[in-house]
């Protein structure tokens, strides 16, 4: 019998290191949220896949997801969406070594 209180799952909760990834990018700084979309962008930018970024769809999300407040993180996050699982995977390991590398940088160290 189907159990009418299994709860969906976000899409990024489904593979565990990109959830992981996803939470570090929701608690972090907002400036480094920007900068780690810049990143997302420019990893999956070359990329041959399937995305859609229509306004309308925008438009439905709209500040209803803690990433649609920032429009190039939102980006981001779609096309990480929408990447093929194995590089989705491999992008949410360097999506936690880049917040990593931003927490820990300390310019005084120089």
């Amino acid at each position: 019998m189907y159990n009418y209180f299994v709860m969906k799952k976000r899409w990024y909760d489904i593979e565990p290191t990109v959830s992981r990834a996803v939470n570090k990018l929701e608690k972090t700084e907002e400036y480094i949220r920007t900068r780690c979309a810049d990143f997302i962008i420019n990893k999956l930018k070359d990329i041959e896949f399937d995305i859609k970024l229509s306004l309308d769809d925008q438009y439905d999300y709209i500040m209803r997801r803690w990433y649609d407040k920032n429009i190039k993180v939102s980006h981001a996050m779609e096309y990480l969406r929408n990447a093929p699982v194995d590089i989705r995977k491999q992008l949410a390991l360097e999506i936690i070594d880049f917040i990593n590398e931003y927490e820990n940088y300390d310019p005084d160290k120089k």
